[in-house]
């Protein structure tokens, strides 16, 4: 491994919604409200890549969801990544763990990067099932604009697929068909950026699979697949990884 196949990652908060706990952890914590984080991951290495776009200011995708949300003048994409030091021209790869409203959802933010998702996912997305139409504002879903990741630059992959040196993306279906983790080779050793296949700690530690998801025999064999190959976990939707807001040094090259 060289110091061109090594990064940092940044982990900005742009913006809080509160969820019912069930939604974090199938089955536990019934009726419990629990404050999360909707972050934008910001890995800086031989180029710039940025994992998962976050909630769309303008839009308001959480009204049509029914969902709390929350953000400060600091926490507006833009200006998080301005704090992280990042101008989004300079980016050059998006890569979208899965295309959920909250995290697919500034894609034109980026018009010059290659956005990446799985094909799978994208396939489902647009025709996904009744139930999930409306968190993908898939056309049937009753959402009146076209969703936030319909822009000429995304791009498909198929299955395990480097990104640039360093970094790979690895299917972990469940909590949609299509969803991806991201595994980043730093100073420390591999991180996992788990997109919603770990939404929080709690996850792991209790063996159980997020609560919103297609099939949650393959959202276990997921959980499986991310500790197998990093010990080093980046939920989604967990608070503990901040340390400092609206933005966080993870590991370092």
């Amino acid at each position: 491994m060289t110091h061109d196949d090594t990064w940092s990652i940044k982990a900005l908060d742009t913006g809080t919604s509160v969820v019912e706990g069930s939604v974090l952890t199938y089955l536990r914590h019934c009726g419990e409200p629990v404050s999360i984080p909707r972050v934008i991951w910001v890995l800086e290495g031989s180029t710039t890549i940025v994992v998962d776009t976050s909630v769309n200011p303008l839009r308001k995708p959480n009204e049509f969801m029914g969902e709390s949300f929350e953000r400060s003048q600091d926490q507006i994409p833009e200006n998080a990544l301005k704090a992280a030091g990042v101008a989004p021209k300079d980016v050059e790869w998006v890569i979208l763990t899965h295309l959920h409203w909250d995290h697919a959802g500034n894609c034109d933010l980026f018009p010059e990067a290659r956005i990446v998702v799985q094909e799978a996912e994208l396939r489902y997305a647009i025709a996904p099932g009744r139930f999930f139409r409306r968190g993908y504002l898939s056309p049937e879903s009753g959402w009146p604009l076209p969703p936030s990741y319909v822009v000429p630059n995304l791009a498909t992959v198929r299955g395990v697929y480097e990104v640039a040196p360093g970094v790979t993306v690895v299917p972990v279906p469940g909590h949609t068909p299509g969803s991806q983790a991201v595994i980043v080779q730093t100073a420390s050793g591999p991180y996992c950026i788990t997109g919603d296949a770990m939404m929080t700690y709690d996850n792991i530690e209790s063996d159980v699979p997020p609560g919103y998801h297609t099939d949650v025999d393959a959202a276990m064999d997921s959980l499986d697949l991310m500790r197998a190959r990093s010990s080093l976990l980046l939920p989604s939707h967990d608070y503990a990884v901040f340390r400092d807001r609206p933005v966080t040094l993870i590991a370092s090259r």
